[in-house]
């Protein structure tokens, strides 16, 4: 237990102390005389001494004595250890007291609260037939917390939205990434085999043996025929590709529909700056060469006749014929004439071309005709 002292109390308690020291000093007990030997002599003579006549300065002297062992006892008992003492507990005690009185009040607003939402639920059931959640008002208020929570979730579900389109792009252009890459290697690996295809047959100068034809010309009659027809179709072609009034130098390949059947068209148109007569007997003599026969292939062998009419060869030659990565070949019987005219010179050639193996496979029954025009 705690006791509160004003300093009105503090000087009654010392005189209080002090009396009864003064008492337990006039009759003390015999304990009191064994526990403090060496004052109670001194206590014992204080009556007889101020009996005596002594002087002022005496007197004061004991008197000061006195006091300082009365002081000595009461510091010894506790009374001097904190002169503070009686207020500083006085106010811890407010301080503790403060305290208590708070939490009595949040514990008294809890059961407040909890009476009240106890009273309020079955009024809320009674109202509605389904149950009804009950919100503490302090919530539905949001805080700050909540607010920088909901800034970065929504920072959060914009960063997602960004990925995935970001994403999307990103799939988007490596697919186009991968067919360019694809159309190049296509690319790339085309203009190799074109590069293969001059490179094996530029380099080398091939060596053809012609021999003379010894066989039946009777199996040249059908190509003398479509000479004949080439010969008279010869201002149709030209005037339907565009050749007879062409100047500048195209190349160009096409299908023509004829009247029996469809014609594949490669022609090329060019300007020679020579004269007519050298450029036609350059031409001449290579149509009837094997010049010819070296653009895209080789030959193994072959056999030619001059039919002693102006300007008529005739020839049957076995060659292999390649483009790029695909190879065939080929038996072909040659008729190659030249006509002399006053304003220019032409030269046609007509074949008949049998494939024999195509990509190191046999084929049998297939024939083609072959047209070829230089009009200088």
């Amino acid at each position: 237990m705690a006791f509160f002292l004003d300093e009105d109390d503090d000087g009654r308690v010392l005189e209080a102390a002090l009396s009864f020291v003064d008492t337990f000093a006039d009759g003390s007990p015999s304990w009191m005389h064994a526990a403090v030997p060496s004052t109670s002599p001194m206590v014992q003579q204080l009556p007889r001494r101020a009996s005596r006549t002594l002087d002022a300065d005496s007197s004061e002297m004991t008197r000061r004595a006195v006091v300082n062992a009365r002081k000595r006892i009461l510091r010894k008992a506790g009374v001097y250890s904190d002169p503070n003492r009686a207020r500083s507990e006085r106010r811890k005690e407010v301080a503790y007291l403060r305290q208590q009185i708070e939490r009595l009040q949040i514990d008294l607003q809890n059961l407040e609260d909890r009476r009240k939402r106890r009273t309020d639920q079955p009024q809320q059931l009674e109202r509605s037939p389904q149950p009804l959640m009950v919100v503490n008002a302090a919530l539905q208020i949001p805080n700050m917390w909540q607010v920088i929570a909901e800034k970065q979730r929504q920072r959060r579900e914009e960063a997602e939205r960004e990925n995935v389109r970001l994403k999307w792009i990103a799939e988007r252009q490596q697919k186009v990434a991968d067919s360019l890459s694809s159309l190049l290697k296509r690319r790339a690996s085309q203009l190799m085999n074109d590069c293969a295809s001059v490179v094996d047959v530029s380099p080398r100068e091939q060596t053809v043996h012609v021999v003379d034809f010894s066989g039946d010309i009777g199996d040249f009659q059908g190509l003398f025929q479509h000479l004949d027809a080439a010969r008279r179709e010869v201002d149709v072609v030209f005037a339907a590709n565009g050749l007879e009034k062409m100047v500048i130098t195209p190349s160009d390949v096409h299908i023509r529909a004829g009247d029996d059947d469809k014609y594949l068209e490669a022609f090329s148109n060019k300007v020679l700056p020579f004269k007519l007569s050298d450029t036609a007997e350059a031409a001449w003599n290579h149509f009837k060469g094997v010049e010819k026969h070296l653009g895209n292939g080789c030959i193994y062998e072959k056999a030619a006749k001059d039919l002693g009419e102006p300007y008529t060869v005739i020839e049957a030659f076995t060659k292999e014929m390649h483009s790029n990565n695909a190879r065939a070949d080929v038996k072909v019987k040659q008729v190659v004439r030249r006509y002399v005219e006053a304003d220019h010179d032409l030269v046609i050639w007509v074949a008949r071309v049998s494939p024999a193996e195509i990509r190191h496979k046999m084929l049998r029954g297939l024939t083609y005709i072959l047209r070829g025009y230089a009009k200088l």
